[in-house]
């Protein structure tokens, strides 16, 4: 495993997961010069959710403590937009966080130019950057492999919840084993992508999120998905309880 390394930070509300590919849209100065960064360097950047537990430093937001390597693909300008594609990768822990040269500033509707920025700090801090860095430690990968009978379990029943969705909340009439079809093309034979794919669809909470990437075990990440997908039925459960109340009454 290669040492501690320094990565640029893109910290946004839910992260990403390894194997996962990510539209993005960036137009903060921030973050265009992260992207000028990475391009020079031939770099990646860390892609991380914020930590809604801790308070924030200079206004900024500060980041959880897993994240994953991304390189970025297909960067294009669309008016004062950055679009690029994110390709998630190795995960890794954070170790220590590099601050922002300056702090939070309101801008408006239109942002400074990266330089303009630049110019208001790089003589007291030549090598500050406008973006949060981090020293990170990368995670081995995970060990062992979630049964095939488990995971085609498990893709059925993430079917049927996905079918009860929609019944309720779409008024749309999803033949299960229509939905059933899509999932295990897309995720049948069982792989470690796949369960990651999984992870980014089904998984809500930060804390859910931030414990997979953390996760030493296939089998460990595979526990997370159940519980996450066991409360989201009993959540369906409990509106649909309440809706019957509601036509009884």
């Amino acid at each position: 495993m290669a040492g501690d390394q320094t990565v640029p930070l893109f910290v946004l509300p839910s992260g990403i997961f390894p194997s996962v590919n990510e539209p993005l849209r960036v137009f903060e100065p921030r973050y265009k010069q992260m992207l000028d960064d990475c391009t020079i360097d031939e770099q990646p950047f860390g892609y991380i959710a914020h930590n809604p537990e801790a308070e924030s430093i200079d206004g900024w937001s500060q980041p959880g403590t897993y994240g994953v390597l991304c390189s970025l693909e297909d960067m294009t300008e669309q008016g004062t937009n950055l679009m690029f594609t994110a390709n998630g990768d190795k995960r890794f822990e954070v170790l220590d966080v590099i601050q922002s040269a300056l702090p939070s500033m309101p801008f408006g509707d239109i942002y400074p130019t990266v330089d303009d920025l630049v110019e208001q700090y790089v003589e007291d801090q030549p090598t500050g950057k406008l973006y949060l860095r981090a020293t990170i430690r990368l995670l081995d990968e995970l060990e062992g492999d979630v049964p095939a009978e488990d995971w085609s379990v498990f893709l059925h029943d993430w079917a049927q919840h996905i079918v009860d969705v929609n019944a309720m909340f779409r008024n749309d009439d999803v033949e299960l084993e229509q939905m059933l079809l899509i999932l295990e093309e897309e995720f049948l034979p069982y792989d470690a992508a796949s369960l990651w794919q999984v992870a980014n669809a089904v998984l809500d909470k930060v804390e859910d999120r931030q414990s997979a990437l953390g996760s030493t075990t296939s089998l460990d990440v595979f526990s997370i998905l159940q519980r996450a997908l066991r409360e989201k039925n009993a959540q369906l459960n409990f509106i649909r309880a309440l809706n019957d109340a509601d036509d009884q009454s």
